[in-house]
């Protein structure tokens, strides 16, 4: 077995397919691969950098540093370390600040590896910009995705996620802000939608809801919208309704943020705020279907995000209208039961009640 390793190592020499590299650092990171090379078989390597397209890796039973180009390999997988694995688990179980803490260790402490397919650093870069723009930490964008390792090695779909995550950083409350980001996010939609995954095609949706949210003034929005600005605010509730939609229903704070504020729009939609005074009381189904019907989406809506998504308590008005949704088989029996004593001769009904 050992002259079998000593004529690969020949081989691979002789093809010029690796090269002696620096000495390794005393107390260096090191990885996992599972590596095959040419002239060797399937196995593992220990990796302490990377050299450009090279891995560098310790020669087994020695202190010698080689570098192998990634390319010529049939096989190269890092396996992923302990720390970021457990950072993961966070970031899966929707724990993002713990996360984000764990993952930002990860980023920095394997940054040497970055330029290496599949490796740690770039993995833990892309799941805390992923944090990031969940927890709507607009600041952070800039930093993570300006020291970003492995930028220039990312698949199709994560250099449109990095690209969008740069162009969320633009999510802030003021007019020109907003102006210069709805150019951007519309260019990127248009060129580059089908592309996307449905969360960072989510992410762009709930800046585009921003942009259109701030067109109606705030007051408008405390009161009742004016015809003027109607269109606006309904592309708003649009885009922020994609924004979740686009999740598949994973709500974290910014699909919270984007339902809270397409609820207090459809709220204050022309007509609404008066019938919202007097939400709670149970309707028949003449009386429900007589209502506009942007008070009873914000019903419908306040329903979902109470009975559905745990929302209860997040927001006032949630727990407000989500008691007036009509279309429960306790409510159509309430309004039915309602509707057979309003049929019923006054003379039947003490009758009625004595059985």
């Amino acid at each position: 077995m050992k002259t079998r390793n000593i004529i690969g190592f020949a081989i691979a020499a002789l093809a010029g397919s690796f090269q002696l590299a620096p000495a390794q650092q005393p107390g260096a990171v090191k990885l996992t691969a599972v590596v095959q090379a040419p002239g060797q078989k399937l196995g593992t390597v220990e990796l302490v950098g990377a050299d450009g397209d090279n891995y560098q890796y310790k020669q087994k039973g020695t202190d010698t540093i080689l570098a192998q180009p990634v390319a010529a390999c049939k096989v190269f997988y890092i396996m992923t370390p302990a720390d970021l694995a457990s950072a993961l688990t966070d970031y899966r179980s929707n724990e993002l600040a713990d996360a984000r803490k764990g993952l930002a260790a990860c980023r920095t402490k394997y940054v040497a590896f970055g330029n290496l397919p599949g490796n740690p650093a770039t993995t833990a870069a892309l799941a805390e910009l992923n944090c990031a723009v969940r927890q709507m930490d607009w600041g952070a964008l800039d930093a993570l995705t300006g020291t970003f390792p492995g930028a220039t090695k990312l698949t199709s779909a994560d250099k449109l996620r990095y690209q969008a995550a740069k162009v969320m950083a633009g999510v802030k409350d003021d007019a020109a802000s907003l102006a210069t980001l709805k150019t951007e996010v519309e260019d990127l939609i248009k060129s580059k939608a089908k592309a996307m995954d449905t969360e960072t095609y989510a992410w762009l949706r709930y800046a585009l809801g921003r942009v259109y949210a701030s067109k109606v003034p705030a007051a408008e929005l405390q009161g009742e919208i004016t015809p003027e600005h109607r269109a606006d605010a309904s592309k708003a509730v649009d885009n922020f309704c994609q924004c979740v939609v686009g999740v598949h229903g994973n709500i974290w704070p910014m699909q919270e943020d984007a339902l809270i504020r397409s609820l207090h729009i459809l709220a204050a939609m022309p007509g609404v705020p008066q019938h919202v005074a007097k939400a709670g009381k149970v309707l028949s189904s003449k009386a429900w279907s007589d209502l506009p019907a942007d008070y009873r989406d914000a019903v419908a809506m306040a329903h979902l995000m109470k009975n559905v998504y745990d929302m209860g308590g997040k927001d006032p008005l949630i727990d407000k209208l989500a008691e007036s949704f009509y279309n429960t088989a306790k409510d159509r029996a309430a309004s039915a039961d309602e509707g057979q004593a309003e049929e019923k001769p006054a003379e039947e009904q003490p009758a009625e009640a004595a059985k």
